[in-house]
């Protein structure tokens, strides 16, 4: 996400070797706004990797806010955050808090994004998003940033194309996608729907 949002945003985006946000040591680089997209997002090894997605999605994020909390703040969430279902969703909404507490002005958006093309063989008929792909969420993401820099509430909001299933969105990219249901998947725990 943060290599797309580049491509719509002129920014500095420092590298992960140059601001790695699990040191709790920074650089005195101001900002004008933090837009924070690093994060831990493998949900099958995610509940395999419990402490290490919660140092990251958690503990990555409130050293940005340890360092950054005075500075208009953006969290990129997930939006299977309001009902966390597995560890990475709850490491999300867990993030969502922290940024809550911790920063002077927030947005937080819920949104979920795919490489284009559909990677898989299989989409979900029954698991239902606002997402899309990232080449598409990205735009609307800067978009929303943009909107909320001048305004001074904090807040929180799903950022998205309108509902579908994953199947109807792994459709749009690869036409021969089977569907499949959720509820015969064995693994992770994915939520069904985001709301």
């Amino acid at each position: 996400m943060g290599t797309e949002i580049q491509k719509h945003l002129k920014c500095h985006a420092p590298s992960h070797k140059k601001l790695d946000i699990m040191c709790s040591k920074f650089s005195d680089d101001k900002y004008d706004v933090v837009i924070h997209c690093a994060a831990f997002t493998d949900v099958d090894e995610a509940d395999k990797k419990t402490e290490e997605v919660f140092d990251i999605n958690v503990g990555g994020t409130l050293n940005l806010l340890y360092e950054y909390g005075l500075t208009p703040f953006v969290y990129i969430s997930s939006e299977y955050a309001r009902n966390p279902q597995n560890m990475y969703s709850a490491s999300k909404y867990a993030g969502e808090l922290a940024v809550k507490c911790l920063a002077e002005r927030y947005l937080i958006i819920r949104t979920l994004f795919k490489p284009t093309p559909w990677t898989y063989e299989f989409a979900w008929e029954d698991q239902w998003t606002e997402g899309d792909y990232v080449n598409v969420i990205a735009p609307l993401i800067v978009s929303e940033i943009k909107k909320w820099y001048g305004q001074k509430e904090s807040k929180m909001m799903y950022v998205g194309t309108g509902r579908k299933t994953m199947y109807e969105l792994a459709k749009r990219t690869k036409p021969d996608v089977k569907p499949i249901s959720i509820k015969h998947f064995i693994g992770v725990k994915r939520p069904t729907d985001y709301i």
